[in-house]
């Protein structure tokens, strides 16, 4: 009896494992293929810059807002980023109303970040000074 058991067990455990690996299979091709589907259905933009300016703005302005919500923090890429981002922007949308080319969320973005590592330079030459002292 033993024996019979263990020769039924590895093919009913490889059929299984097929039958996984062939579902896992057509959900995967099933999504390729609707992906695909809806990329070459998709209509083409045939809108005129200016259209494009409010959705321009919605995304200019939560960047923005996103980089204020980490303050005083901040984040290393709102850092190096956010003002060329946004200068590159303006320039290339002159005159049309963008609110972060002229509502100073990012200058105050960078005076809050500037005050900050200020702050955080001075509390941490304050230890050095507080070590070095009571070492020597």
């Amino acid at each position: 009896m033993r024996l019979l058991h263990a020769y039924l067990w590895p093919p009913t455990m490889i059929r299984g494992n097929r039958l996984v690996v062939i579902i896992l299979m057509g959900v995967l091709l099933s999504s390729a293929v609707a992906g695909a589907i809806s990329f070459y259905n998709r209509t083409p933009n045939t809108n005129s810059d200016s259209n494009n300016i409010p959705l321009i703005n919605a995304r200019l302005n939560s960047v923005v807002n996103f980089c204020l919500k980490s303050l005083p923090k901040g984040y290393a890429a709102c850092d190096s980023q956010l003002s060329t981002a946004v200068s590159n922007i303006c320039a290339g949308h002159a005159g049309q109303p963008i609110d972060a080319c002229s509502d100073g969320k990012v200058a105050q973005y960078y005076k809050i970040r500037s005050a900050e590592i200020t702050k955080n330079s001075t509390i941490l030459n304050g230890s050095k000074n507080k070590t070095n002292s009571a070492t020597s």
